[in-house]
């Protein structure tokens, strides 16, 4: 081999080690016999910058810091370890020192004919996560933390699991939700509890807990239903609903699947249908709520009023893929926002059939709707977007209104609206109005941008107080009507693409 004195010198040329994907794996030819304490480390040997070839020397250590820190392991040497192409490797027993303390190994190496000292390669390698699986496998219950009460005694004999209590018509801790829910007491936010509701039909009218889920086995699968004037299941906060189907068959004037009062829970995959109530009927109903809504379709019908979902006084829910639909009642609302600030994403809104139609409706709200799909046809008056004293910002939106003697893709009745990247249509009515622009008194002002607007009778239909400003968008099928308000129209074109640089169509 070479001499100490070359080697020093080739050491100033650098030396390094580097670990090779990071391995360093548990050794054990024999699968039935215990793991012992010894693991594998792989190792990439340069000198100069260039792979080592070779035999050579090697002493690992342990310590307890990246650098400095205190050597907590003893000695192992490797001598007369072949290098070939700069790979070796090596076999490691530094015993019982891995009780899940983070460790440094710190190698020394030198040429395997010396005999003087190790020159200490730097930095210190980290090891992961396999080493420390010598401890775990014989790692003592007063050892762990976050044991479950039912394995705190070290014997594995529990049948339950910890806080879960399931619900099921046969088999199950209870057959009905209130039971379950009647026997937490003790739910906090730190010690919550999941009630797992088995497939099948449960009728009973369900009141939420703090800091308990209530999980079913899926929308198809299991179903909460009531006939009765109120809400089947009643909200709660720091609690979700999830997986399942809620339905009221009405009993009385008012039948609502899904009810929050003053409460803010999760509403995840769930799907909310309401009907029956001789007065109104709603899916979901929030007053002074904010519930997270997500993959959650709610549908209600008949009655006088009908709401897929109804945001009423200070709610402000965050609906992310929420389909809702009403029908069949003389008033229908897929969505209907008042008082209250919605985010809705991805929201699909649809109303039908009954004298007054409306995809979304905001009175006196300010709701953000990104993405949003709202349709209303077959009554007297249809209207994908209905916003009365309210300032919607509009981004992504398809709004379609169809039928009927007056049909508005937006109508905007005292509002000041913001519409960007939209598709707005009217049509099949005796009168169709792509947009609307209604006011008696005040001052109102809507933004047009990059959207498409079509009605066969008026594109776009102002009044005065109204202000309206349309940039680089199509204007189709009817005529813009000023009606003394000011309409400015900038780089537009019609169904024909006539292009209009600074007027209107």
């Amino acid at each position: 081999m070479r001499s100490k004195s070359l080697f020093t010198i080739l050491a100033l040329f650098g030396l390094a080690l580097s670990l090779l994907a990071g391995t360093a794996k548990v050794r054990g030819e024999n699968l039935q016999a215990a793991i012992g304490t010894e693991f594998t480390y792989q190792g990439r040997l340069t000198v100069g910058g260039a792979p080592a070839n070779g035999t050579y020397d090697f002493e690992f250590k342990l310590f307890d810091a990246f650098s400095g820190g205190s050597q907590v392991s003893k000695i192992v040497p490797q001598d007369d370890v072949t290098v070939s192409d700069g790979l070796f490797t090596v076999q490691l027993e530094f015993e019982n020192v891995f009780d899940g303390t983070a460790l440094y190994l710190e190698i020394g190496v030198r040429p395997g004919a010396s005999s003087g000292a190790y020159t200490t390669l730097t930095p210190r390698q980290a090891l992961t996560a396999a080493p420390y699986a010598i401890y775990a496998a014989a790692a003592p219950w007063s050892g762990l933390t976050g044991v479950p009460p039912g394995f705190a005694d070290g014997v594995d004999n529990d049948s339950s699991y910890y806080n879960v209590v399931i619900v099921a018509q046969s088999g199950g801790d209870f057959t009905t939700i209130n039971a379950a829910l009647n026997s937490i007491t003790d739910a906090s936010a730190s010690n919550r509890y999941l009630v797992w509701v088995a497939p099948g039909t449960y009728t009973e009218i369900v009141i939420m807990t703090e800091f308990v889920d209530i999980e079913g086995a899926g929308e198809l699968t299991t179903k909460i239903t009531f006939s009765s004037s109120g809400g089947t299941v009643w909200g709660a906060n720091n609690a979700e609903l999830r997986f399942l189907t809620v339905e009221n068959t009405g009993g009385g004037a008012e039948a609502i699947a899904i009810s929050n009062g003053s409460t803010a829970p999760r509403l995840t995959h769930v799907t909310a249908i309401a009907s029956g109530g001789t007065g109104n009927n709603y899916g979901v109903f929030n007053y002074i709520s904010s519930p997270t809504m997500t993959n959650v379709t709610a549908s209600a019908s008949g009655g006088t009023g009908s709401a897929g979902v109804y945001n009423g006084y200070l709610s402000s829910p965050t609906m992310t893929n929420v389909t809702a639909s009403a029908s069949g009642g003389t008033y229908n609302c897929g969505v209907c926002n008042n008082s209250s600030s919605p985010t809705m994403t991805n929201v699909t809104a649809s109303a039908s059939g009954g004298t007054y139609n409306f995809g979304v409706y905001n009175d006196t709200s300010s709701p953000t709707m990104t993405n949003v799909t709202a349709s209303a046809s077959g009554g007297t008056y249809n209207c994908g977007v209905c916003n009365n004293s309210s300032s919607p910002t509009m981004t992504n939106v398809t709004a379609s209104a169809s039928g009927g003697t007056d049909s508005y893709g937006v109508d905007n009745d005292s509002s000041s609206t913001t519409i960007n990247n939209s598709t707005i249509s009217a049509s099949g009515g005796t009168n169709n109005y792509g947009i609307a622009n209604r006011a008696a008194s005040g001052a109102y002002t809507v933004l047009v941008n990059n959207s498409q607007i079509s009605g066969s009778n008026y594109t776009i239909y102002n009044t005065p107080p109204f202000t309206t400003r349309v940039g680089a968008s199509q204007l189709s099928g009817g005529t813009v009507f000023g009606g003394g308000g000011t309409i400015t129209c900038a780089g537009v074109y019609d169904e024909a693409y006539t292009f209009y640089a600074s007027t209107c169509p």
